[in-house]
């Protein structure tokens, strides 16, 4: 996080990494002290309590997604389809990283049920707003429901996110593909023209 003191850096840096490998509620200020080197009155100095920090690193899990879109649109000028599937690709690939624990926004919902704690609203809010994001990017796209659609991918990514965890990465990778592509071409308009060619490198089913 910039602005924070090298001594804020390191808590922030040991916190995200613990928060995601083990689970917020696991993780404790004391465990979080002891591995960054830093004191607990230096760490409620610096983030006032754990539930700030909690949601500070919620918050901060939104930049992959957006990150995602905007490489999309970049590698894909003009082509909302390419876009799409370059989307669903880098999730793909996301998915199949060694390190990869299921989506951080959906386990911290999972971790605090009440809708109402700062976490799970922080954690929601930023979904509600990713889906929004990718219905936007279907929106130029000639089909019916854009919302739908939209609305229906992001489901089939939350549940690739969670076999991910219990079966194989890269069947779970290659299975969000080939069912999203399915997905999309059954809300594609029939009668409208065929969406132009792309070379931006997207990640095709």
């Amino acid at each position: 996080m910039a602005g924070r003191s090298p001594a804020g850096q390191r808590v922030w840096g040991v916190a995200c990494d613990l928060f995601y490998q083990e689970g917020i509620r696991a993780v404790g200020v004391a465990e979080i002290a002891e591995r960054s080197g830093v004191g607990k009155p230096s760490i409620y100095r610096s983030f006032e309590s754990k539930d700030h920090l909690a949601v500070a690193y919620v918050k901060a899990q939104a930049d992959p997604p957006r990150d995602w879109l905007e490489a999309a649109r970049g590698a894909c000028p003009g082509d909302p389809l390419a876009q799409l599937r370059h989307v669903i690709g880098a999730i793909a690939d996301r998915i199949s990283e060694p390190d990869f624990r299921g989506c951080p926004l959906a386990n911290a919902c999972v971790e605090f049920p009440d809708r109402d704690h700062p976490v799970h609203r922080t954690a929601g809010g930023l979904k509600a707003e990713y889906l929004e994001m990718l219905a936007d990017l279907i929106a130029p796209l000639p089909v019916r429901d854009p919302q739908g659609l939209a609305y229906m991918l992001q489901m089939l990514v939350e549940g690739a996110n969670v076999t991910t965890q219990i079966f194989s990465a890269e069947r779970s990778a290659a299975a969000l593909k080939e069912a999203a592509e399915r997905i999309i071409q059954s809300f594609l308009d029939a009668d409208a023209p065929a969406a132009p060619g792309s070379s931006c490198g997207a990640v095709a089913p």
